[in-house]
């Protein structure tokens, strides 16, 4: 679609804002580079969390004595306000230990599966009895429309089977895929307790779920299998070393090459779906980084723990990537400065991704024995936590991807840890408790919250008012105009969805650059691809980057706000840089075309999602009926199509 509509196109001076000094005494003061404990008690353990408004995380752990209380009994849940970093509690009382979620393309988070009711010390008792009150979440759907005065809505038994550690990853019309977990609970599951299969929630068809044997070949590293919706409306699924695109319409499968080792828990490798950017046609590639590999299946052990010592082994440094729809073949890129589980990537809007938390040895879970086999560390199967945040840069030439992020953790974050992107591009980091319920001791259950801040963090930052509240399939663009040639020239808008934080993953986290073209000081942006696969439908965050700043995240709805299938159009269709004539329309645009102006809005004075500008275009933009027959460059949708594909042996064991 072309940019034809005065009605549909949105014009706007994108000024650079000024994000001000929050002043202390003291060393305090710039924040960039550095990390920060910005509370000491959240009241719970953040196993799990997403970003909910511009204000507040929704934060979840397992069943167990944390001290925030809701209802008579210690809470599992609260809404965290990083602003004024405090908290207040919510009830869930399905326990969601061990569960999966991602945004719906309604605009509602989910939460499902987890483990049964239990009492202290982790022991199953019999639902809404002992202490804690909770009851079996493994069945359990859990949603949430995030705002003020939220609460959970409960559904005990909408899952068709169990599942504890299963992944949710979001689809193209706003449904979601849960895939696989377990039954009864344990280290890692057997033939006989994994849960091999998958379901659509809302629920699809006939309501039933659908076998994968994917998940028992690869048991028993099967759980949290790693999965990313493809372009071509596959799901790439890593499990074990094993990986597979599986195309869940025919309910068929392609086998792709062994990854080097386990990526997914207890080996926990950090994994992203890098940013998909219009320069490669928004190609997919999946990165991972870490992990750690015994050997066999014998020596990961069983529901009761692992077969070997553990803690003394060291985690993988192996990064490797694949193209799951185009090469099909894994690369290997830079190494990771030290191994690592438990690792985290957080996708951040200057398209670096930021690689925080996880251990030096070891593995995710815990053994309560203390002379058991894997000999834990207090009951931590992971030891030596890695307090150095990384940033790597995909766009960077091979051998220099890795850098200092700046700043270091002042709490090791191992396993039951979580991290996610805010507004304001810091990373806000919780949680670690390896252990069966809260304690004291090394490893202790930890209930501070610490935030990391990018090192451009201080700087002038754009602005976001001209971004649009939704964006479409397909169809009109918009126009951002600058104060100055040269920003426009450096400009971008990203859409980010964070995604849902537990065990070293970020479930549905996925970014995407718009296309855009530059002339003059005027900015014009293509709305997103129209194949809604490559970004599903639901809340999200655009920033305005430019020369690698970003603006504050403005929350905005990706589709229509529904679930079901998402109305497409034809591509955007760019203007022709070559032959586009910048010709003042009007008065009004030949004054703002001269006048200085100036942006004095800080993140202080804004804590909404947009930042404040002094003046502002009266009128749109929109390019005369003579520049519109110019306006010839489409929108190219650079989908991957479905092409021939043969299946690759895997030889070997796989663990």
């Amino acid at each position: 679609m072309p940019f034809n509509s005065a009605l549909k196109l949105k014009s706007i001076l994108a000024l650079a804002a000024s994000l001000g000094l929050l002043s202390a005494s003291g060393a305090s003061g710039a924040k960039g580079g550095t990390i920060q404990v910005v509370s000491q008690n959240a009241g719970i353990s953040a196993q799990m969390m997403f970003l909910g408004t511009d204000s507040t995380v929704y934060m979840l752990d397992k069943a167990e004595n944390n001290p925030a209380k809701v209802n008579g009994h210690p809470a599992w849940a609260t809404v965290y306000d990083f602003n004024s970093n405090t908290y207040q509690s919510m009830d869930v009382s399905a326990n969601p230990f061990c569960a999966g979620g991602a945004d719906l393309g309604d605009g509602r988070m989910l939460v499902t599966g987890g483990n049964k009711a239990v009492g202290s010390g982790g022991g199953t008792v019999e639902e809404g009895s002992g202490p804690y009150q909770d009851y079996d979440g493994g069945h359990a759907i859990r949603t949430l429309k995030p705002g003020s005065g939220a609460t959970w809505k409960i559904s005990p038994n909408a899952l068709n089977a169990e599942r504890w550690y299963p992944t949710v990853e979001p689809l193209k019309d706003g449904y979601v895929m849960i895939i696989g977990g377990m039954r009864d609970g344990g280290y890692v599951p057997t033939s006989g307790s994994v849960t091999a299969s998958y379901e659509f929630y809302p629920p699809k068809g006939d309501g039933r779920s659908r076998n994968l044997d994917f998940l028992n070949r690869t048991t028993p590293l099967s759980l949290f299998p790693i999965s990313f919706l493809m372009s071509n409306g596959e799901m790439f699924m890593q499990a074990n070393k094993q990986a597979i695109l599986w195309n869940y319409q025919k309910q068929s499968e392609t086998r792709l090459p062994n990854a080097q080792v386990p990526k997914v828990y207890p080996a926990s490798a950090g994994s992203v779906l890098l940013p998909l950017e219009p320069d490669s046609n928004y190609l997919e590639t999946v990165l991972f980084c870490g992990g750690l590999s015994l050997g066999s299946a014998k020596k990961w052990g069983n529901e009761g723990g692992v077969g070997q010592q553990i803690t003394n082994v060291p985690a993988s440094t192996i990064c490797e990537q694949i193209e799951p729809v185009k090469s099909q073949t894994w690369e290997a890129v830079d190494n990771l400065p030290s191994g690592r589980s438990m690792g985290q990537f957080i996708t951040l809007p200057d398209g670096k991704l930021l690689f925080i938390n996880g251990v030096k040895k070891g593995t995710a879970g815990y053994n309560t024995d203390p002379s058991s086999v894997g000999k834990p560390v207090g009951q931590s199967y992971g030891d030596d936590p890695e307090y150095t945040p990384y940033l790597y840069d995909p766009k960077a030439t091979k051998g220099t991807r890795w850098s200092a992020a700046g700043g270091k953790l002042f709490d090791g974050r191992l396993y039951h840890s979580s991290a996610t992107l805010l507004p304001d591009s810091s990373v806000l980091i919780a949680g670690s408790n390896p252990n069966a319920d809260v304690t004291t001791t090394h490893w202790k259950t930890t209930y501070s919250v610490e935030r990391w801040y990018p090192t451009w963090y201080d700087q002038t930052r754009p602005s976001n008012s001209g971004l649009p509240s939704s964006f479409s399939y397909g169809g009109d663009g918009f126009q951002l105009i600058f104060s100055n040639p040269n920003d426009a020239a450096n400009a971008k808008v990203k859409i980010i969805r964070t995604g849902f934080s537990t065990h070293a993953m970020n479930m549905g986290q996925r970014s995407i650059t718009l296309r855009s073209v530059a002339k003059g000081n005027t900015l014009y942006v293509g709305q997103l691809p129209n194949n809604p696969n490559l970004f599903a439908p639901g809340r999200a965050l655009a920033f305005v980057v430019v020369n690698g700043v970003a603006s504050q995240g403005k929350f905005v709805m990706v589709g229509n706000g529904k679930i079901g299938t998402q109305p497409t159009s034809a591509d955007t269709q760019l203007p022709s840089v070559t032959t586009i004539k910048k010709t003042p329309s009007s008065s009004i645009e030949k004054k703002q075309a001269t006048k200085k102006t100036h942006s004095t809005a800080t993140a202080a004075d804004t804590p909404d999602d947009t930042i404040k500008n002094e003046h502002a275009y009266t009128s749109a933009k929109v390019p005369s009926a003579e520049e519109s027959k110019d306006i010839a460059e489409s929108f190219g949708s650079g989908l991957a199509s479905h092409r021939r594909r043969r299946a690759h042996s895997i030889n070997g064991e796989v663990f």
